[in-house]
């Protein structure tokens, strides 16, 4: 029988410093926290629009990359946002390095960006209206 309500509703992210991990992702993102993080744990847990966001303190952070048959770097976890534009300009404006902005015809708008822990992140702004 196949699953019924399939949907991915945890992500856990190995990171190498969870406090500095977790004040990044919610002051780039604006994510709130799952319950409350005390520092010194060695988790910390988004709210990511119902889902959770699990930034886990690791041993060892692998890369969530990938390079396509085209030769590009992709990353394995995209975030889709409704303001892609004024993100970017204000994550430069922060000093965060983002990468190209990209358009693809019928894809729209994306960019990439890399976390505290190295992991490779896509941006999307979401189907082109």
């Amino acid at each position: 029988m196949p699953a019924k309500s399939l949907h991915i509703q945890v992500i856990e992210l190995p990171v190498k410093d969870v406090a500095k991990s977790a004040k990044w992702y919610t002051e780039v993102f604006g994510l709130g926290f799952c319950f409350p993080f005390i520092e010194g744990d060695d988790a910390a847990w988004l709210n990511l629009n119902g889902m959770a966001l699990g930034l886990v303190e690791a041993v060892e952070v692998p890369k969530f990359e990938f390079v396509s048959s085209k030769g590009e770097t992709k990353p394995v976890l995209t975030f889709q946002v409704d303001n892609i534009q004024e993100l970017s300009e204000e994550l430069g404006q922060k000093g965060i390095e983002v990468g190209e902005m990209v358009y693809k015809q019928g894809g729209g708008y994306s960019f990439q960006l890399v976390d505290p822990s190295g992991n490779l992140l896509g941006i999307w702004g979401g189907w082109p209206k």
